[in-house]
Order: C-alpha cells, then sequence, then structure tokens
C-alpha cells in the first residue's frame, strides 16, 4: 500500500474521532468541480484498490437530539399517517436524488465555524504530523463568517507552505461577469507589476447528457472570457440504455437476445458432464415472445421457397434523404434477401429450446425436400449445413445440446452487423472505396487468424499502429473466412462455439451500437454532420468492453475533440453554462491562484449553504451564476 496521508489520517483519527468525523476517500464532488480535477485530487483508482491520494476532509459529528418516551396513545386504529404513494413507489425518490448535483451522502455533512478549523490547522503539532506525507487535508467549514468560507485546505508539500481556501462569492447575473473584476481580485496579493496566466474554462450544456467545453489560455493583462475561434473543444456526451432511441431500439434488443443465448451457452457448458438432469435444465431458450407452430411451419417454408429481392435497401438518389437518423429509419423496416437473416427474425421467436430445436428439423427436412430458390448466400454454419442437406451431400442433421442455440447465435451477430454496415455504409460515414478495398488489411491478415471472421475495420480500429490509417467500420473479408475457429476439425460440425470469440464479436457489436447512438445524438441535438468520419474514428478506439449482460445501467461516457470551426454557429451568443478561471502569478519564492467558479446552478447540498441562500429570492434564477472563489497561496520555506 502507498502511504501518502494514510499516518495524518490515523494520528488526525486519534486526536479528534471522538469530536468529528474524519474521512480518507475520494473528494465531494462540489469540491471537484470548484478546484478542478488537478487540484482536488481525483484520480482512476481502479488499480490502486483501497489507496487514495484524494483530500481528506474534517467534519463535525452531528450528536443525536435526545429524545423521550411518547406516551401519547390517542388517535384511532384505523388511521394510518404514512404515505402510501410514497411506499409503492420508493423508486421516486432515487430518481429525484439523481438529479441532484451532489452524492446524497454528503448532505449529511456538516461544517465547523471557521475559527475551529483554523486553529486545527494552525497547530505546530498538525503541519509536522508526517514529514513524508503528501497530499491536502480540507476541513469544511459552515459558512457562518462574513467571507463565507466553506473549506480550509492544508496541503502537505516537502519544502513549501500551502494553503487554500474556498469562499462562496453569491449569485451574480450572467451580465456583470468581467475580467477587470476578476483580475483585481487576484492581485490582491500580489505586486501590480505580476505576469499573470489565465486558463479559461467555459461549458455549454446542450442537453442534461450532453456538454460542449471550450478552453484556452492567456497571458493578455485582460483575457477574453468567450473565445470561439481558437479555443480547444471537446465534446462530452452520455449514453444511458434506458434512454435509449426509439430508432435504435430494436437493434439493442437483438444485442440482449444475442447476449443471453451466450450466457445461456456458457452456463450449460460448465456443468459437469454427469450431472444429466442439471444439463438438461439448463437447456433453455428465453428470448422469444412466441410462435404458433403452423406459423412457424410456413415461415420456415416461405423464406426457403420465395426468390430473394435484389437489393437489400433502396439505392440513396438525390430525391432520398442520407442522413443518419432518415437512413436508420430505412435499414429498420428493410427488406431481407438473405436467407438466414429471414431465418434470425422467424427463430428468434421460439418461446423455448423445444420449440427452436424443432424449428431447426422443419429448416433441414425443407431444404432436403423442396425446391431451395433462396439459395443461402452467407458463410455461416447454418448456411453450409442447409446447402449440403439440398445438395444430397450431407443427411439431415441432429442437433443436440447447445448446438441450436449455436447455430441462432451465430446467424444473428451476422444478421445485426450487418444492419450497422448498412447504416454507415448508406449515411457516408464511410466511403464504398473503403467497404471495397481489403488490402490495408491484408498485412495483418496472419496475425489475426485466431479471430472470428468479422470485418476487419471494426477489429483494426482497436490496434494503436493502425491510427495513422483512415478507420471504417466496413469491410469485406476474404471469401470462405471461417467463423469462430481456431484449427481445422475433422469431419463436418453441427456448430461450432468458442467463448472467447463471441465475447468478442458481441463487445464489437456493442461499441459500434454506441458510437451509432452518439452519432445520432450529434446529429439531432448540433447536427454536426461535417465531424462524422472523425467522431467515428475516435469512438472506434476506445476499448472494448465485455459485458455478461445488458440491463438499464448500462451507459457510455466519451469525450470527443472538435473543432472551434465546428461548434462556432451553435454556441454564438449561449451563456456558459459552467465557467471556470484560474489566474496564476509566481516568482521564486511564491505562487498565488485564484479559481472563479460560476455555475448556473448550486452545485453545493444545502447544509453547506444554508447560511447563503437567502440572495437566490431576489434575482431570476435564469439569468444568474451561483459563484465561488477558490484561492491557493504555495510559499517555499
Amino acid at each position: 500500500m502507498i502511504a501518502h496521508l494514510a499516518n495524518v489520517y490515523a494520528s488526525l483519527l486519534r486526536k479528534y474521532g471522538e469530536t468529528y468525523t474524519l474521512t480518507y476517500t475520494e473528494p465531494a464532488t462540489y469540491l471537484s468541480k470548484i478546484v478542478g480535477p488537478d487540484e482536488s485530487g481525483a484520480k482512476d483508482r481502479t488499480k490502486l484498490g483501497n489507496t487514495y491520494e484524494s483530500p481528506n476532509k474534517l467534519l463535525t459529528k452531528t450528536k443525536p437530539k435526545p429524545t423521550t418516551p411518547d406516551m401519547d396513545l390517542t388517535g384511532s386504529p384505523l388511521k394510518d399517517d404514512c404515505v402510501v404513494e410514497a411506499i409503492e413507489d420508493l423508486s421516486l425518490n432515487f430518481k429525484l436524488d439523481v438529479l441532484n448535483p451532489w452524492n446524497l451522502q454528503e448532505e449529511c455533512h456538516k461544517g465547523i465555524t471557521v475559527d475551529k478549523a483554523r486553529a486545527i490547522i494552525c497547530k505546530e503539532e498538525f503541519q509536522n504530523i508526517d514529514p513524508d506525507a503528501k497530499g491536502s487535508i480540507w476541513i469544511l467549514c459552515n459558512g457562518s463568517d462574513v467571507d463565507k468560507t466553506l473549506l480550509l485546505q492544508y496541503e502537505f508539500a516537502p519544502g513549501y507552505f500551502s494553503r487554500g481556501i474556498i469562499t462562496y462569492q453569491g449569485i451574480l447575473p450572467t451580465s456583470d461577469l468581467n475580467v477587470q473584476t476578476l483580475m483585481h481580485q487576484h492581485m490582491t496579493f500580489l505586486n501590480k507589476t505580476a505576469q499573470v496566466e489565465s486558463f479559461i474554462e467555459n461549458t455549454y450544456q446542450i442537453k442534461s447528457h450532453i456538454s460542449v467545453r471550450c478552453s484556452w489560455s492567456s497571458t493578455a493583462a485582460s483575457p477574453s472570457l468567450i473565445d470561439l475561434t481558437s479555443c480547444d473543444v471537446t465534446l462530452r456526451q452520455t449514453f444511458r440504455l434506458s434512454a435509449c432511441n426509439e430508432l435504435t431500439e430494436d437493434f439493442m434488443n437483438q444485442l440482449r437476445i444475442l447476449t443471453v443465448i451466450r450466457n445461456d451457452i456458457i452456463a450449460y457448458k460448465n456443468l459437469d458432464s454427469d450431472d444429466t438432469e442439471g444439463r438438461n435444465e439448463a437447456l433453455v431458450y428465453r428470448c422469444g415472445c412466441g410462435i404458433d407452430i403452423d406459423e412457424l411451419r410456413e415461415s420456415i417454408n416461405k423464406s426457403v421457397t420465395e426468390i430473394a429481392g435484389f437489393g437489400e435497401i433502396d439505392i440513396v438518389d438525390d430525391g432520398i434523404k442520407s442522413d443518419i437518423e432518415s437512413v436508420v429509419q430505412r435499414v429498420k423496416v428493410r427488406r431481407l434477401t438473405d436467407l438466414t437473416d429471414k431465418l434470425w427474425e422467424i427463430l428468434k421467436r421460439c418461446s423455448s429450446y423445444k420449440d427452436l430445436k424443432m424449428a431447426f428439423t422443419m429448416l433441414f427436412k425443407c431444404a432436403a425436400h423442396c425446391n431451395i430458390v433462396n439459395t443461402p448466400t452467407s458463410k455461416n454454419r447454418l448456411a453450409e449445413i442447409i446447402t449440403e442437406v439440398a445438395n444430397r451431400r450431407l443427411a439431415i442433421p441432429c442437433l443436440t445440446g447447445t448446438e441450436p442455440l449455436e447455430l441462432l447465435l451465430e446467424i444473428g451477430m451476422e444478421k445485426l452487423y450487418k444492419d450497422y454496415e448498412l447504416i454507415f455504409d448508406e449515411s457516408k460515414i464511410c466511403s464504398a472505396n473503403d467497404l471495397k478495398s481489403n488490402s490495408i488489411f491484408d498485412a495483418r491478415q496472419d496475425d489475426n487468424e485466431a479471430m472470428p471472421n468479422v470485418r476487419k475495420s471494426l477489429r483494426n480500429a482497436m490496434r494503436p499502429d493502425m491510427v495513422a490509417m483512415r478507420k471504417t467500420l466496413l469491410h469485406n473479408t476474404a471469401k470462405g473466412g471461417k467463423k469462430f475457429q481456431h484449427e481445422d476439425v475433422e469431419g463436418f460440425k453441427n456448430s461450432n462455439f468458442d467463448e472467447v470469440e463471441t465475447a468478442n464479436f458481441l463487445a464489437k457489436l456493442l461499441q459500434v451500437h454506441c458510437a451509432l447512438e452518439h452519432l445520432l445524438m450529434i446529429h439531432i441535438n448540433l447536427n454536426l454532420c461535417n465531424v462524422y468520419n472523425e467522431v467515428c474514428e475516435q469512438l472506434l478506439r476506445k476499448p472494448l468492453r465485455y459485458l455478461d449482460n445488458i440491463d438499464e445501467s448500462l451507459v457510455d461516457d466519451i469525450e470527443i475533440s472538435l473543432s472551434a470551426h465546428d461548434v462556432r454557429e451553435h454556441l454564438d451568443g449561449m451563456d456558459p453554462h459552467i465557467r471556470r478561471i484560474t489566474m496564476r502569478s509566481k516568482n521564486k519564492f511564491r505562487e498565488v491562484k485564484s479559481t472563479f467558479y460560476y455555475n448556473l446552478i448550486n452545485i453545493c447540498p444545502p447544509n453547506i449553504t444554508e447560511c447563503c441562500q437567502s440572495e437566490e429570492k431576489e434575482m431570476s434564477k435564469e439569468s444568474i451564476y451561483y459563484n465561488w472563489l477558490y484561492r491557493k497561496i504555495k510559499t517555499t520555506n
């Protein structure tokens, strides 16, 4: 364990643990927002276990009020004072909590007076607790002093004496913000000739799940507070499965079905071969809505014997919209032509494993005795079986175990991938030349023999050495390639399942779907069609996510770099939702930093800013900023 403040925390806990509440964890949400991630110490702790480098916070320990027994027995036994609606829908309260900009537990914190906080920090024994300590201690104050102090900071930095303070500056009309006032406040503790370096960050909230951050730096004496010309632009988006777009809901449902099928296959294969009863119970198919046997037989016969169409989707011409939203709608209702794609839509409706197995038997008998007009064009295992049975080179197979599920999983993954291919192709996110050419991937063919035979563009989009090349979503691989197979197997197998390869395939499908959702969000809310190729390339570089199941809790966050030119027209004239303006000056002995944080909403829970809420009634919330000032002074010892 890496100890930065562990010894300090243990010492403070022994001395103040009975009087105050001490936490050794991530900083509060409002603290991180005001001072910024660099100063708050918020880091990715996924590889650190229980080790934290974030600040400690010293809070008051609230004592429960003494209670006296209630001897009042009056009232009607038939009357219940509890609110029934609140019991019936407890989830409503949790949903409302999510809307708050702070965590629920932060509402339990209560600060101490600034005099008590300073008394703790100024003690010599406090400052000399551990000479090897590194990090910051934050003490929560109640804001009852004249300056409305909310937090005091003491930073353990070898060779330096460093302290910080966060004060609540009240509310300010958005139109009254000017750089001269900020510069004057920053220069309070400095020589008037000191050079100032300013870092400005404006965040525009497009929707609750979409924001655009513009940031830049300046050494000018009076820097501009708005810059939509040369700033660095970052688009932040959050896709939540619970808010899936209606256009893509069917694709996501198919991905869910495929994930469930794979999980059921693995669950069966992991059972002991001697456990016959358990294995029989594990053979389930639980994704179908149900289909009548006669309808099932008729649908299978029709799909095998009817003549396929000449195209899967209408060719886009000048009279048909090619924007991504229109294309998704057309692909969603397109006429399927490949036999196995049609079979996926039919077979997935089966209500049980027994019906699914029977449906495959119907299919093979139909292939053996009927004249197949719609010959399979796919290269999956089911297409091979149908072709071999129809050509009298193979007897009608008798599927056992998870073979029906494995065949269904394979044709479902291929069909869903074709849907995504058509969307990205028809919306012109990927060029037709890239789709036809496979030369840029031929050099990597031998290195990826063990990968499933999916479109190489998605696979190589994750390779760092391919970043320089233009990523495409779609790509045709060499004909006759084997899917889900690491090595040649003697004989003809009814199905071929590999746990790792199917996990990779489903992870890629999830990656592509999330990319589609983000592109639709950009199209609908920002209409930045000129950035699709660049955004898609960045999205496909994201690491794959391997999920055991896909539920409503799925969230996909992205940060995409854009050009200022792309968003200038959309943001021009808008008031930033959040402003963080940091001014820094330093010389050989001293460094002073002032961070001015403005937000259209109050980011602190009511229990922390209860003494500062009287001003809200005097102004309209639609045109005001809540304002905090973080000032830090660092001097050499």
